[in-house]
């Protein structure tokens, strides 16, 4: 398994539990999916999907959906990534819309890569920032 997938639709997204939102092209809030399975099979043509992003703890996958004209879905398995030499740094962001969220986990991938304008030498740069969960109000944060 490539430590980052995509899938061109969206019944090729792994049945899981996921912490997360849906958020429909006719709704003005999304969908709050608090560790639980979502049917991607009822997503029709209209309405559908603006943006969802989803993250299963246990396997450590976070998922990203976006609907730009067509659906660009990326699968992040971050366990995988840290394996590829990757180095991350948390970020927390405000919640737009997502009711009982304090903050919005992510994570800044960093990748080493070959940079020919440091003289070949291998440079860290920035390849996803990835969902990474909620951090709710009344959550002891340490």
């Amino acid at each position: 398994m490539s430590s980052i997938r995509h899938y061109s639709k969206l019944n090729e997204i792994p049945n899981l539990s996921f912490e997360g939102y849906v958020w429909m092209s006719d709704k003005k809030n999304p969908v709050m999916l608090k560790n639980e399975a979502y049917d991607f099979g009822t997503i029709g043509t209209n309405p559908f999907i603006i943006e969802a992003l989803l993250f299963n703890k246990k396997k450590n996958i976070s998922i990203h959906i976006q609907h730009t004209g067509c659906y660009h879905i990326t699968q992040y398995t971050l366990s995988e990534l840290m394996l590829d030499g990757a180095v991350s740094e948390e970020k927390n962001y405000l919640p737009h819309r997502l009711s009982g969220v304090e903050n919005v986990s992510f994570k800044q991938v960093w990748l080493p890569d070959i940079d020919e304008l440091c003289e070949g030498m291998e440079v860290l740069t920035l390849k996803a920032i990835v969902f990474c969960g909620f951090n709710k109000k009344g959550d002891n944060h340490e």
